[in-house]
């Protein structure tokens, strides 16, 4: 693979794992201090990857070059690549990635997702009410009629990118 191409993962990842560097730490608690930092590096850089870029495509923009959405057959061949370089820490941090990243997506406040579920849960407590079943089950039905469309087309896409090579 060209380490200077953009892969893409699930929404995007940014920046993508091209490389590891070896941090030794003096103690665990140093070790773990460090880990918690990455983790949170890796999870606010994701985050801000996603929201710019579905801000950029709701407002009409077109997405900037290197970024692109990628369902699972493009998870896979990014995947396969990562596997070909045969260097453990390089595979460990893309499977953190992934993890990270369907987390942060996970949490998009869309009714179909943890995060829509945390929305409507906060909007019966500061109503004091709950929400109609009916209307709840017609939101989460719409919003799972999106996802089903993005999962679509990423893969068609996925799949173009793969007939292009």
């Amino acid at each position: 693979a060209d380490p200077n191409s953009p892969l893409s993962l699930g929404v995007m990842i940014g920046p993508n794992i091209q490389g590891t560097k070896l941090i030794k730490a003096d103690s665990v608690i140093d070790a773990a201090s460090i880990a918690s930092n990455e983790v949170y590096q890796l999870t606010a850089n994701t985050a801000r990857g996603i929201l710019s870029y579905l801000g950029t495509i709701l407002s009409g923009g077109s997405a900037a070059p290197g970024q692109s959405l990628s369902g699972p057959i493009g998870v896979i061949q990014t995947g396969s690549e990562v596997v070909s370089t045969n260097d453990i820490s390089v595979i460990i941090g893309f499977a953190a990635a992934i993890s990270i990243n369907l987390a942060v997506v996970n949490s998009l406040p869309l009714p179909a997702l943890d995060g829509g579920q945390m929305l409507f849960v906060l909007a019966e407590a500061v109503t004091g009410r709950k929400i109609d079943q009916r209307i709840q089950e017609s939101i989460n039905s719409a919003a799972l009629l999106l996802l089903l469309f993005v999962t679509f087309s990423t893969t068609v896409g996925d799949i173009s990118k793969i007939a292009m090579k």
